[in-house]
């Protein structure tokens, strides 16, 4: 399986961190677009603001004579998606991961509610890889460690038997027949 490199760890914290924000920030605007529809489409209303009717006002559809919200929010929403799928696709190449989480990632900024519900799954699967990752390269550094402690102990004679060893193991593995020694009754 390929995995993140542990070099690029504070990159992929600082990626989740980006993802999360635009995730977030993805879902209120995908909400604010959903109520805007609502109107829009279900009672042909628009959001119009600083216009005739004050700060903040439901007016007919077409008739907006200030700053359109709902045009605006449509717009900002549609562009803060892709700053949303660069944010995931950074995070999806940095985790190394296959192709169907990134599908699941930007699946999140096109279903209301998804985005949440996807931060918080995949902010979870980031942080527990990555504490599985550090656990493994520190068990493997502690056994590095221990070997090269016993390799220290070792006499050149007892280093000398112990390469010869592996040398007939590894030429037993390559062609698949026993060598001489291990027909002998070597261990």
């Amino acid at each position: 399986m390929d995995r993140p490199r542990p070099e690029s760890f504070p990159r992929i914290n600082l990626a989740l961190r980006c993802y999360q924000i635009t995730s977030y920030i993805t879902g209120v605007l995908l909400l604010l677009l959903v109520v805007e529809m609502i109107f829009k489409y279900g009672f042909h209303l628009e959001f119009d603001a600083f216009g005739a009717f004050g700060v903040l006002a439901l007016v007919p559809e077409g008739t907006t004579s200030g700053v359109n919200l709902s045009l605006w929010v449509l717009i900002v929403h549609g562009w803060f998606y892709v700053v949303y799928l660069i944010a995931c696709f950074v995070l999806w190449q940095l985790m190394r991961w296959p192709l169907l989480w990134l599908l699941a990632m930007a699946a999140g900024g096109v279903v209301p509610f998804m985005s949440f519900i996807t931060e918080m799954f995949m902010a979870r699967k980031v942080r527990t890889e990555l504490r599985g990752y550090q656990r493994h390269d520190a068990e493997r550094e502690r056994e590095r460690a221990e070997l090269s402690d016993f390799e220290a102990t070792l006499s050149d004679e007892e280093r000398a038997r112990i390469d010869a060893e592996v040398e007939r193991e590894l030429a037993e593995r390559r062609t698949g027949t026993p060598t001489a020694d291990a027909s002998e009754g070597r261990p």
